[in-house]
């Protein structure tokens, strides 16, 4: 008997079961200080609000283990679930299906398909996230800036929403997902430029940027396994 595939299509399935085993991704982060009221109208109602610094970020993965290469970026935002602290990734853009499909299915992340641009050396990069021909993040970030405080954001808690095929109702769980085996090639505070743009499909311009925190520049790798149902 031949082994039930992971997800569809069963004969060729999009991708495989965790774990996806990161190699040398690259990291470019702005840390923002925005109006909580934003993040409140956006946050899902099973999260409280903790603080109002939030992450805006783009990603470089040359090497995500079966998922192959892509690149990401979005937005986290600091929370609560039931008392512990940690991220809830809010918006999504990554550049290929199975990253796409296994992050929305499996995890809850709110991922959907856009572009992204990556330019990078040692010392800076130069990103832009973008969907449909809307720019939604811009960063331009030369390292050698000062030290900061970083929100706690892990780890993630996502709500996983599980559509009917009978009506217009869904159920929703809870999943918590930590990153394992996580270590730093290299990691640079640096200064930024950020531009956020946006529209009512991609609302990442409802973040009015009231000040910049910090940002920084990381390479790591890490290893992205299953998560927990906590709720």
């Amino acid at each position: 008997m031949s082994q039930q595939a992971y997800t569809l299509p069963q004969r060729a399935p999009l991708y495989q079961a965790p774990p996806f085993d990161y190699k040398a991704f690259a990291k470019v982060s702005v840390f923002c200080r925005v109006d909580e009221a934003a993040i409140r109208a956006a946050l899902p109602t099973q999260f409280d609000l903790r603080g109002d610094v939030i992450e805006f970020f783009i990603m470089d993965v040359p090497a995500g283990g079966s998922l192959g290469s892509y690149a990401e970026g979005g937005i986290v935002v600091p929370m609560n679930y039931q008392g512990r602290p940690g991220g809830h990734v809010l918006y999504e853009i990554v550049t290929n299906d199975d990253s796409m499909a296994v992050g929305r299915e499996v995890w809850g992340y709110p991922k959907k398909m856009g572009e992204v641009d990556w330019n990078a050396t040692d010392t800076s990069v130069s990103a832009k996230l973008s969907r449909r021909g809307t720019s939604l993040i811009e960063i331009d970030f030369k390292a050698d800036g000062p030290a900061f405080d970083k929100p706690v954001l892990h780890p993630r808690f996502q709500t996983r929403i599980i559509p009917s095929p009978e009506n217009a109702a869904a159920e929703t769980q809870i999943i918590e997902n930590s990153l394992g085996q996580s270590e730093t090639l290299r990691h640079a505070f640096g200064k930024a430029d950020i531009k956020i743009g946006g529209n009512a499909n991609d609302p990442f311009s409802d973040f009015h940027i009231r000040e910049v925190v910090g940002a920084e520049m990381v390479v790591a790798n890490f290893v992205l396994a299953f998560g927990k149902i906590i709720g």
